[in-house]
């Protein structure tokens, strides 16, 4: 029977380490002893030099899980690998797998009232702020701000704020 296992992996190299092992594998030639090797991100929007840039963001930075039967067996592959630190031989549990691919699986583009936001375009740029309103057909929302110490209400664009 097949269990989810964590590995822990030099944090932000994640990817890499994961196209290592899997070349590992493939090497020789025992790709099939792991069913499902997962980072978990979420995409996420950041300004770099004044520009809108699509980022993957990991969940778990450090981590990835692996599906497999015998972790024993995929440990004999891939501790050597430049990155990874160590494998957890205690299984995860199911509702701890179900909270980890609910995560992988969800739309983070959802926007939601009194969400945290982060705004990134106009007079109130890097201001955090909370959605009060949502128009959805107009793609404008306002955003409760606190400017002095007073509440103040703006109106932005979906592309003028961030999820924080």
């Amino acid at each position: 029977m097949k269990k989810w296992y964590v590995i822990k992996v030099a944090s932000g190299k994640e990817k890499k380490i994961k196209e290592s092992i899997e070349h590992e594998l493939q090497r020789n030639s025992v790709q099939n002893i792991i069913s499902n090797l997962l980072i978990p991100f979420r995409k996420e929007i950041q300004i770099r030099s004044g520009k809108k840039v699509h980022v993957d963001k990991n969940y778990f930075p450090g981590y990835m899980f692996v599906e497999c039967e015998s972790i024993n067996e995929v440990e004999a592959y891939i501790k050597h690998i430049n990155g990874v630190a160590s494998i957890l031989k205690q299984p995860l549990t199911q509702p701890e797998i179900d909270r980890i691919l609910e995560k992988e699986n969800k739309n983070d583009d959802e926007l939601f009232v009194n969400q945290k936001v982060k705004i990134i375009e106009g007079p109130f740029n890097s201001f955090s702020g909370t959605i009060k309103t949502l128009d959805m057909d107009k793609q404008k929302s306002k955003i409760s701000v606190t400017v002095f110490g007073r509440e103040v209400m703006i109106d932005l664009s979906f592309s003028q704020f961030v999820k924080e």
